[in-house]
């Protein structure tokens, strides 16, 4: 379930409070999130089906559930005029604004990119900010205000 806060747009002291917002996957995404589940549990199948090993089966029960946790727990982010600030399951990120060099507006987010180049395997070493469509021309300036001026 998303959760906005209420901001404006515009160049004022309002917009430099800091934009909270919440995205949760299972709730908000819940196609990507099934496409997901559904991959994880084909591997889960041909795994089992491959020799019926336990110790192998555990492993990659465990692997698909590191890699599909965030599926199950809201993020938690937060825009403010240092960075942004992505929250969830007792983990911290901060990216600052001088780290994005581009982003690319995609259809469910952001994704922000640590060089201006384009490269083969940008998106592995990006940082996808997800973002409710309500919320997207607010992040949109955000992102042109505080990039734009770092990169200046």
């Amino acid at each position: 379930m998303s959760q906005a806060y209420p901001t404006t747009i515009g160049w004022t002291s309002e917009s430099e409070k800091p934009l909270y917002y919440s995205v949760w996957l299972i709730a908000d995404q819940k196609w990507n999130a099934v496409f997901l589940l559904g991959t994880a549990l084909a591997v889960g199948i041909v795994v089992w089906q491959s020799g019926r090993n336990p110790i192998l089966e555990l492993i990659t029960v465990l692997f698909l559930l590191g890699t599909l946790w965030q599926i199950f727990v809201p993020v938690h982010f937060e825009l403010n005029s240092g960075g942004i600030i992505r929250r969830s399951f007792s983990r911290k990120r901060f990216i600052a604004w001088s780290d994005i060099r581009s982003y690319q507006i995609r259809r469910n987010g952001i994704l922000l990119l640590p060089q201006s180049d384009r490269f083969l395997l940008e998106a592995f070493r990006g940082f996808y900010l997800s973002v409710p469509t309500s919320l997207m021309p607010e992040v949109l300036y955000r992102l042109r205000v505080f990039v734009d001026r770092v990169t200046d």
